[in-house]
């Protein structure tokens, strides 16, 4: 029987805790951070190794993981959440993050040029109250940790701001544009 594509061990990222951290504004109504917070990996459309706990996932299959609020001397000002679960991933493995239904950054695992690993994360959607988000991955072994910290009020008021001028732009009604090509096809008739 054929074992089919093997993905080489060197190949995979051992994750032994995942964390993302909210920073909260330092404004007097502190904004309600949840309990847990949803980390979902994307189904892989190149088939990469997604392997959670020793259980291997298809690759055309999401999976989820919690990560649990943790108590922390900064808890003030943000939150701490963590997942312990034992991950493995390959190169192009995407996941996002959410709080309830909002997703609030979106992530892969990649290799750089020198082969080490890297995350790139970016901010997709606005959480009120919450001004910059950090995720940190520990991976199994020597390889340091891995961190990526993104700002969100700067990115995202630029682009609630280019939305709210498009939508108080005014635009040439076309009707009335055509009412008079129209009116004068009516006369020749």
């Amino acid at each position: 029987m054929c074992r089919g594509f093997q993905q080489n061990e060197r190949e995979r990222l051992k994750i032994k805790a995942f964390s993302t951290r909210l920073s909260a504004s330092c404004s007097k109504n502190k904004p309600h951070l949840p309990d847990f917070l949803t980390l979902h990996y994307l189904p892989r459309i190149n088939g990469s190794l997604l392997e959670i706990n020793g259980s291997n996932l298809r690759p055309d299959s999401p999976a989820f993981v919690t990560l649990h609020r943790v108590l922390s001397s900064e808890s003030s000002r943000g939150a701490v959440y963590a997942s312990k679960e034992r991950v493995a991933v390959c190169e192009g493995v995407k996941f996002e993050i959410y709080v309830g239904d909002v997703k609030v950054l979106k992530g892969i695992f990649r290799k750089d040029e020198v082969a080490n690993w890297k995350i790139d994360c970016k901010l997709d959607d606005f959480v009120e109250g919450v001004d910059d988000a950090e995720v940190l991955v520990a991976p199994e072994g020597p390889a340091a940790v891995m961190s990526e910290k993104m700002e969100m009020v700067g990115d995202l008021q630029r682009r609630r701001q280019r939305r709210r001028h498009k939508c108080c732009e005014l635009e040439e009604i076309p009707e009335e544009r055509e009412r008079g090509s129209w009116d004068r096809i009516v006369q020749v008739l």
